[in-house]
């Protein structure tokens, strides 16, 4: 039960636990914020009761077909009744855990859409989001495109002063923070071009994560191999996603697991496990850790942690929350200071066409594979040699 408590208590949506009469056995927290219904003001009502008189048939039909078919996931759109009297449409994903022992239950994933929104006014919204979408990623593109040249500009002649205008130790050492400076900054508006640009949206398909561990442990090869850093990958599934997103998420949190050390051997363990119609992947570290408090601040723009000791602009967790929002996910931190970091996010399982079962590579659950500092070194000259893989099966 612990990953699916996980999960509730770090997503924006409502998580209930329904029985197949509709009666409610749990709601999150989230309610609260939602339909302004405390938890405890929700369970033992009937849901249907919660639901606009013309939305209920179709709310019927869902769960009917969910009972029916336990493998395929429902969603429906539907008028809620909040607490002060009002309603709110709700787009609800209603997936049957009946027989998953440690839920037992329906399960409804619940988040508001706009008050009033219709068929009709979709693809109008899409497009003004599209257009919105565009006009941030050219304004961004345009502010890290027009600001370079000028940062270039006072690094070089500010580079000149140090080598040439005979300046003390002070002064050599004030010009070096002004180099320093327009360093950072330019990482930042690169940063804040790379975060609007669009296509983490891009379409979903069927994505092989241990076909992206490897190609992410290669591209990793050189930082792994300095680090001296070991990392396992527990048998990993295909999951509904996008393979260019989904590569710079375990980039971004395993090169965030060598650089955020403690004084411990690097290690790192990347693992997978099903929970109803998604996958929760994690990339567990023994690193410095993070205290509670800053859980939810790591994965705010430009936030950071750490002073100028610790490179890097504070857009990387940034990005990866995008990309996993966009996809349909959530992506949380678990972690103490000074225990290490263990970050989490979900992803939905792939299904067969036709039948909602989830499509999983049997062959997958062999062993496991891992990329230790000197792998990394003998596997990256096997590959400049003949195009080998960089990691090796200990299964």
């Amino acid at each position: 039960m612990t990953a699916m408590k996980s999960l509730i208590e770090h997503s924006s949506d409502v998580v209930s636990l329904v029985s197949p009469a509709g009666e409610v056995l749990y709601t999150s927290a989230s309610s609260a914020g939602l339909l302004g219904y405390p938890p405890e003001e929700i369970v033992g009502r009937n849901a249907f009761d919660l639901i606009h008189p013309e939305d209920r048939d179709q709310s019927n039909c869902a769960l009917g077909e969910v009972l029916a078919r336990p493998a395929g996931p429902r969603k429906v759109e539907v008028r809620v009744l909040r607490r002060d009297g009002g309603w709110s449409w709700v787009e609800s994903t209603i997936s049957n855990l009946l027989d998953e022992p440690r839920v037992g239950a329906i399960v409804v994933t619940s988040r508001e859409i706009r008050a009033g929104r219709s068929a009709e006014e979709k693809p109008r919204q899409t497009d003004e989001l599209r257009r919105s979408d565009a006009r941030l990623a050219e304004f961004a593109h345009a502010v890290a495109h027009d600001l370079r040249e000028p940062l270039r500009t006072i690094s070089m002649f500010t580079e000149l002063l140090i080598d040439e205008a005979g300046l003390d130790a002070q002064g050599k050492e004030f010009a070096q923070f002004i180099v320093d400076g327009t360093t950072r900054m330019s990482a930042l508006f690169e940063g804040l071009r790379t975060f609007a640009v669009n296509g983490f949206d891009d379409p979903s398909q069927p994505v092989d994560l241990a076909q992206i561990l490897r190609g992410v442990l290669q591209d990793l090869g050189h930082a792994i191999a300095t680090s001296n850093a070991t990392v396992t990958v527990g048998p990993l599934p295909f999951v509904q996603g996008n393979s260019k997103h989904l590569t710079r998420v375990f980039q971004n949190l395993i090169a965030n697991a060598i650089k955020y050390r403690a004084e411990a051997h690097v290690e790192i363990h990347v693992t997978g496990e099903r929970l109803g119609s998604d996958w929760i992947l994690r990339v567990k570290d023994n690193g410095i850790g993070i205290a509670p408090e800053q859980h939810e601040r790591v994965f705010a723009l430009f936030k950071r942690l750490h002073g100028p000791e610790i490179p890097g602009a504070g857009i990387g967790l940034a990005v990866c929350r995008k990309i996993i929002e966009a996809m349909g996910g959530s992506i949380w931190v678990e972690s103490e200071l000074g225990s290490g970091s263990t970050f989490c996010f979900t992803v939905a399982a792939v299904k067969e066409a036709g039948t909602g079962a989830a499509v999983v590579d049997s062959d997958r659950y062999a062993g496991e594979t891992r990329a230790s500092g000197v792998d990394a070194r003998s596997t990256r000259n096997s590959t400049q040699r003949g195009g080998m893989s960089r990691v090796a099966s200990t299964g």
